[in-house]
């Protein structure tokens, strides 16, 4: 059964905003993942693949996938390479916000806060692509707004929640229909594979056979479409998952080894201290002795020694 990471709002909101936007560069490795919020993710700049659940779809600048609690995602670039960026906006709502919004006072309105409520309320992911730039400017001042210290301020972000709200719901009853076209890299089915069962022992020759070709031919195709070999990704995505194991749970080491399918844990903390520069001790006391904020948390976890 596949399990993925749960991100929760009590590590990645501070005590008074509703709202933590993140400008993230996604990369080939990044961990499939769920939230207990809602989280807004809009394509800034690049193309893709979003894998939502069990759907599957192309994604490209203007894009806007809304993902509520529960279902499990990750992006990742069309290049496998990484020399072409996917950059995302991701705009997370907190769980507690439909609370919040009734605290509200005046001159905010019940009607104005009904569609974001309705928001707050999606069941099954949904998205668009935008015709024009309305989404993007108001993700970037909300982005700009966090920069600066004033996402807090009432009378500045809920105009604009409000307004997200406002352009985005309509899209709900919309199918999302941009399924991976003719130039998809059969790759990223093999690379997606790897980032939902990396616990368990997927060979490399286990792996060609989706290939219908040897495991050297494999090897050398993977080594040439993503610049490393077949067993230092799978090692990086269980490095990633352990660093985020580490972060969002008070799992022990041994525990965190076995869990990303590593069972020598010499070898572990070897992968371990080559991936992050520290021992996973050292690792975990530096998250929990500072205060580290959302960004630093998943910038920490996605790039560690790269």
């Amino acid at each position: 059964m596949e399990v993925f990471p749960v991100f929760t709002g009590e590590y990645l909101f501070d005590s008074c905003s509703p709202v933590q936007m993140l400008l993230t560069q996604e990369t080939v490795t990044s961990v499939r993942h769920q939230h207990d919020f809602v989280e807004l993710a809009y394509v800034v700049q690049g193309e893709g693949i979003h894998q939502a659940d069990e759907d599957k779809m192309q994604v490209m600048q203007g894009d806007l996938l809304v993902i509520p609690p529960g279902v499990s995602h990750v992006f990742q670039p069309q290049d496998l390479t990484g020399a072409e960026p996917l950059l995302i906006y991701n705009c997370m709502l907190r769980p507690e916000l439909g609370r919040m919004l009734s605290g509200l006072p005046e001159p905010f309105s019940e009607e104005e806060m009904l569609p974001l409520l309705k928001l707050l309320e999606v069941k099954q992911w949904f998205g668009y692509r935008e015709s024009s730039v309305e989404l993007a400017l108001v993700l970037r001042r909300m982005h700009e707004m966090q920069s600066c210290g004033s996402l807090g301020d009432p009378q500045q972000l809920y105009p604009l929640l409000f307004e997200l709200a406002d352009l985005i719901l309509p899209a709900a009853a919309i199918p999302f229909a941009q399924q991976p076209g003719m130039d998809y890299d059969p790759l990223h089915d093999v690379i997606l594979y790897m980032i939902s069962h990396f616990r368990e022992k997927i060979t490399l020759k286990e792996m060609s056979r989706q290939f219908a070709v040897s495991s050297r031919q494999f090897q050398r195709l993977f080594k040439i479409k993503t610049g490393r070999s077949y067993i230092q990704m799978l090692q990086e995505i269980r490095m990633k998952y352990s660093c985020l194991l580490l972060m969002f749970t008070e799992l022990g080491i041994q525990s965190i080894a076995l869990e990303v399918g590593i069972y020598d844990m010499k070898y572990f903390y070897r992968l371990f201290r080559e991936y992050s520069g520290m021992t996973p001790a050292s690792y975990r006391n530096r998250l929990q002795s500072h205060f580290v904020s959302a960004k630093e948390m998943m910038s920490s976890a996605e790039h560690c020694s790269h």
